[in-house]
């Protein structure tokens, strides 16, 4: 097929086709990222950042028009719209208006003793072309913030968005409007087998975020030609509740954080582990405020409303691994409180909340993506580690607790990328927090200045003087050499170090060295 069909997802309809690029598209592209790669490295890093500041004003000034486009394509609701695309990424390129030249700027590192007399540095290079590869669940902030890292960093870019929310010449128009440097970053539209075409085609580097099995793909591919990956695959999320939280303030952050986005997310709120003694009131509270939320209904208008709470599903697909997971839950002796089952052919599938779940269910194993609650309870501190650690997943994770050093040392245990304490999500918030998971979660780090380096050469520069002298380490060697070294390592490193004995044992190198030469 020589196009893509891009679906509503409130009643299917077709909202257009695109053309899916072809493999002279595909070299096209390449070119003009090489050529355009020779004159974004030439731009001083405060002409790149003005660059993307443009873009920051464009998103901030037209919002209302983007997400139109947006909600469209993806069914979220217009406040998850407006405080996960459009602030979060005007918010990401002001911080990088801060920081990001004092980030690439060349920095001096230290340079010990025995090499003294000489100055050591690292400077930051861009690498060439960033294939960035995005998902469908956050496609403008998915869109820009790699991008924008990677072109900020000097480098070319080629972005290929989700063939199911690939927003159809949006990216494109933000960036003529904003008057961006001409193909410093290019939309390349198409599916899985488009993307590794991308890969195939040989860029610097590959920013991948999407599910675990494409991810290994991407990275075999890459692999195979050794091109440097990063990959953010997903998560199962955890949040542990322990008995002496405020129960309001901690049922809301929950709800919050595994609804928002309709649940997704991939830093979604997969797993609640609740303290037992405030497990009944926890689950109580949570029922009564579920059935207070304002959620999507098959109705198109319905989704542009400011005051809808949680918008409809984006993929069919996706639904019926929600239905899966519940099915299996149910099947295994869980309880649904609320929710559940959706009408027959909707997205908006409604928000569901789990009770008496186990380990040996899918629900608290796989990834779920979608508006569903599982809570369980512990009675430990060990358990609740321990429960937050069974999963094959560690992008994120939170604990709430008024004691808070019991709160950071069960952070500190939990392996993940980013942990909230007494709050959810709110490591994404910060964009000078590195962002990046561990186990099937992926690899690297961006945003901050992680982000930055991520689409850099990190090159180590060491500066000596020119002149005749010969290097005390260099041939030829001699017996003589070999004792005066022997006497600099016990004078620098010896429990009985001394500076004045290193003096003299490195003079009497240095001076043998230029003697004793070749």
């Amino acid at each position: 097929m020589d196009s893509i069909t891009v679906r509503s997802p409130v009643d299917a309809s077709v909202l257009y086709e695109v053309a899916r690029a072809d493999a002279s598209a595909i070299e096209r592209a390449y070119e003009k990222a090489a050529a355009a790669f020779e004159r974004v490295r030439a731009l001083r890093v405060a002409e790149r950042v003005r660059a993307c500041q443009r873009v920051q004003a464009y998103l901030v000034e037209n919002r209302e028009a983007v997400m139109d486009r947006v909600i469209q394509e993806t069914g979220k609701s217009r406040f998850d719209c407006l405080s996960s695309e459009i602030f979060a990424v005007a918010d990401a390129i002001e911080y990088y208006r801060k920081h990001a030249e004092q980030i690439l700027a060349d920095r001096k590192a230290p340079t010990p003793l025995a090499l003294f007399g000489k100055k050591s540095k690292i400077v930051f290079e861009p690498l060439g072309t960033v294939l960035v590869i995005s998902p469908w669940n956050y496609p403008l902030y998915q869109a820009f913030v790699p991008c924008l890292s990677a072109f900020l960093a000097g480098n070319a870019v080629i972005y290929k968005p989700s063939e199911l929310t690939p927003l159809k010449g949006l990216v494109e128009e933000i960036l003529e409007k904003s008057a961006f440097p001409p193909d410093a970053i290019q939309v390349v539209y198409g599916d899985g087998e488009v993307g590794a075409r991308l890969i195939e085609a040989g860029p610097d580097k590959v920013f991948f975020t999407g599910s675990v099995e494409t991810g290994k793909k991407v990275m075999a591919l890459a692999a195979s030609r050794l091109i440097p990956v990063e990959l953010e695959l997903g998560g199962k999320d955890p949040m542990i509740v322990f008995e002496d939280v405020d129960l309001e303030r901690t049922v809301n952050g929950a709800l919050w954080g595994a609804l928002t986005n309709c649940g997704q997310s991939c830093t979604s709120v997969e797993r609640i582990y609740v303290q037992e003694a405030i497990y009944d009131r926890f689950v109580e509270l949570l029922q009564e405020k579920i059935a207070k939320l304002k959620q999507a209904n098959r109705k198109r208008d319905a989704l542009h409303v400011p005051d809808l709470d949680v918008g409809s599903m984006t993929t069919p697909f996706q639904v019926k691994v929600v239905e899966e997971h519940v099915r299996d839950a149910t099947a295994k002796g869980a309880k649904v409180l609320t929710g559940g089952q959706r009408d027959d052919g909707a997205l908006d599938f409604p928000a569901t909340l789990l009770v008496d779940v186990t380990h040996d269910m899918k629900i608290a194993r796989e990834e779920t993506f979608g508006p569903v609650i599982p809570v369980m309870k512990f009675r430990t501190e060990e358990e609740a580690v321990r429960l937050a650690n069974d999963s094959p997943y560690g992008l994120s994770a939170s604990v709430w607790s008024k004691d808070l050093k019991r709160a950071e040392r069960v952070a500190r245990q939990i392996v993940t990328g980013n942990v909230s304490i007494n709050n959810v999500m709110l490591t994404e918030a910060n964009p000078a927090l590195p962002f990046g998971g561990t186990k099937a979660s992926g690899f690297g780090r961006y945003k901050g200045e992680f982000g930055l380096w991520a689409f850099c050469n990190v090159k180590s520069v060491l500066v000596d003087k020119q002149s005749s002298k010969i290097e005390a380490h260099w041939y030829p060697y001699s017996e003589n050499k070999y004792r005066a070294l022997s006497e600099l390592i016990d004078a620098l490193y010896s429990k009985s170090r001394s500076f004045v004995k290193f003096l003299k044992a490195g003079m009497r190198l240095e001076s043998l060295a230029n003697k004793e030469r070749l």
